[in-house]
């Protein structure tokens, strides 16, 4: 005698398994990216407010702001794949930004007077902005 019972999936079964499972994954990938993108922009906002706190330290010594990053950079401790720029520096003020590697977003911060957003997304003095160009 011959048994008709097999044993197993069906095609069909295995394609649909396959479906929902690809479909989770979309899900899943989509909100682990915002939460990436989120700790990237996290990550520059607190590069940013590091150097703000540098650059008052280097100006209660120097009574001028510091024009490059390195000379502040061992006071603030920057995240390392993070690309942080001073665009103007004098004693009345400062404006800088910066921006990660896997990102085209970038975050900017001036403070002070005589001093103006050097991407144009910041538009109060001492507020952090981010946007991307």
């Amino acid at each position: 005698m011959k048994s008709t019972d097999t044993e197993g999936f069906t095609f069909v079964e295995i394609m649909t398994a396959l479906a929902l499972l690809a479909v989770l994954t979309v899900i899943a990938w989509g909100k682990f990216s915002k939460s990436y993108d989120k700790a990237l922009e996290a990550t520059m906002i607190s590069d940013l407010r590091n150097l703000a706190t540098a650059q008052e330290i280097y100006y209660r010594e120097h009574l001028t702001y510091a024009d490059d990053v390195a000379l502040v950079s061992e006071s603030m401790n920057p995240s390392p794949k993070s690309d942080i720029t001073i665009t103007d520096a004098h004693p009345r003020g400062w404006a800088g930004w910066t921006r990660m590697d896997a990102t085209d977003e970038r975050c900017e911060l001036y403070v002070g007077r005589d001093v103006s957003s050097p991407l144009g997304y910041a538009e109060t003095s001492e507020r952090i902005a981010c946007g991307s160009p």
